[in-house]
Parts: C-alpha cells; structure tokens; sequence
C-alpha cells in the first residue's frame, strides 16, 4: 500500500509560506523563528519556485566570516536545483529523494505551482500516525467480540 503525497497534505495543510528572492535573508531568519517552520521556498515574480531557504541554508551563511548576514537576499543564499514533489508521489520516493539530496524540506508543484512543502518530519509523522492507527485497529479486533475463535462470554 502507498501513501501519497497528497494524503499527507490533506493531513498536514496545504498552506506555504514562500518568499520572493528579494527577501533579506535577516527577514527570512526571523520568519522561519515566529512561524516555526524550517524552510520556504523561494519564488520569482510569477511566483515560480527559483530555490528553497532553510535553516541548515542559515547556518551555513553565518558561518563563512566573509558574508555580512545583513545584506545577503533569498537569492544570494537559496538552495538551487531544488529536488520538488507532485501530489501523487508516493512518500517513500520522496523520502529517498530528500536523503539523496540531503535536504529535510521538498516543494511539492503541480503545474509548476506550489502547492504545498512537505518535511521529512511531516512524512515520519504520517507513517508513525498510521502505525499507531493500525496498532489501535489490530488491538480492538483483537479483543472485539467479533474476532475470529473468540467466544462470547
């Protein structure tokens, strides 16, 4: 059985927050801090996704001495070549994806919109939710007295 990306936007939320490219990468830190999120993407003025910005991007730019954090824009600092995701990939291909590329964040487009951004947090939740719904739905048939061999007492 697969698990699309959809389902877990369906779970999680369809709503991103994105950026234009001119967005000072100060604005950007503290956006990602007030809405406690870990990455958005970057777009250009057709709203077409250019990169993606997280906080590992952060991180990375304060630590090079020469870069002067208060200049640098979205565009000077985004992940290019972005690996993205539709709406019917299965979670483990995306899953596989984000690993190969070391990225913890993917846009996911349909018609080269966004329409959503998924985490590898948002997938190991889904998968951990439905184990914990399997887990609850094999205990009651378990001790249900519809189960199989169980008699009534």
């Amino acid at each position: 059985m697969t698990t699309s990306v959809l389902q877990v936007l369906d779970r999680k939320g369809h709503h991103v927050v994105t950026v234009p490219e001119e967005t000072p990468v100060d604005e950007i830190a503290r956006l990602l801090s007030t809405r406690h999120i870990g990455g958005v993407p970057v777009t250009d003025r057709a709203g077409t996704l250019q990169g993606l910005v997280s906080e590992r991007t952060l991180v990375t730019v304060l630590t090079r001495q020469e870069a002067d954090f208060g200049h640098l824009l979205a565009r000077d600092v985004m992940m290019r070549n972005v690996p993205v995701a539709a709406l019917d990939d299965d979670i483990a291909i995306v899953a596989r994806r984000m690993t190969d590329c070391r990225t913890r964040h993917v846009p996911v487009l349909e018609g080269g919109a966004i329409v959503g951004l998924v985490s590898i947090g948002d997938l190991v939740k889904f998968r951990l939710d439905e184990a914990a719904a399997r887990i609850t739905s094999l205990q009651h048939y378990i001790t249900s007295d519809e189960a199989p061999g169980s008699r009534a007492t």
